[in-house]
C-alpha cells in the first residue's frame, strides 16, 4: 500500500505543478504547446477523478466490497481534485488545432460551467463529511450524488 500512496503523491504533485503553471482562468491558449499542456492538465484532472470514483461507484452499487477506508481516502482525494476544475478549464483552448472531448460549450457558458463544477465540489465535500462517519447507507447515498453530479456535467459539457 505504501508504494501507491507514493504513486498517488507524485500524480496529484504533477497535477498541481500544472494547475499552477497554466495562469489564471479565463485565459485564450496563445499557442499550441499552451493548448496542449491546458489539455493535458485539465484531463489528468479528469482521469484521477474517474480512477477515484470508480472505485466508489462500485461499492455504491454492491459490485465491490464496501470499504470505508478506501471510501474515506477516495472522498477526500476527490475534494482535492474537483477544487481544480474550474482552473484546469481556465485556457480556452477552442480555436486551437487541440482537439478533445471538451465542448466549446464550457467556455461559450462558463457561468453554467462553474456552477456544475461548484455542485461536483459540494457533492465530494459532503461525501467526504460522511465517510468520516462511517454509516453504509448514507456514503452509498452520498456516492450517488457525486456520482449525479459528475455526469450532469459530462452530459453537457463533454462530447459522446
Amino acid at each position: 500500500m505504501r508504494n501507491q500512496y507514493t504513486y498517488d503523491q507524485k500524480a496529484m504533485s504533477f497535477v498541481l505543478l500544472i494547475a499552477a503553471l497554466l495562469g489564471s482562468p479565463g485565459v485564450t491558449a496563445q499557442s499550441v504547446d499552451e493548448a496542449r499542456q491546458a489539455a493535458q492538465t485539465r484531463q489528468s484532472v479528469l482521469k484521477l477523478m474517474g480512477w477515484n470514483m470508480g472505485p466508489l461507484g462500485a461499492m455504491a452499487r454492491g459490485r465491490i466490497p464496501f470499504d470505508a477506508g478506501r471510501v474515506a481516502t477516495n472522498a477526500g482525494r476527490m475534494v482535492a481534485l474537483a477544487e481544480m476544475l474550474p482552473e484546469s478549464f481556465g485556457v480556452d483552448t477552442r480555436n486551437t488545432a487541440i482537439r478533445t472531448d471538451a465542448l466549446d460549450l464550457i467556455w461559450e457558458q462558463e457561468s453554467e460551467f462553474a456552477d456544475k463544477a461548484r455542485n461536483t465540489l459540494l457533492a465530494a465535500q459532503a461525501l467526504n463529511a460522511v465517510a468520516a462517519g462511517g454509516n453504509e447507507s448514507e456514503i452509498r447515498r452520498a456516492i450517488g450524488k457525486l456520482g449525479q453530479s459528475c455526469g450532469d456535467c459530462h452530459d453537457r459539457f463533454k462530447s459522446d
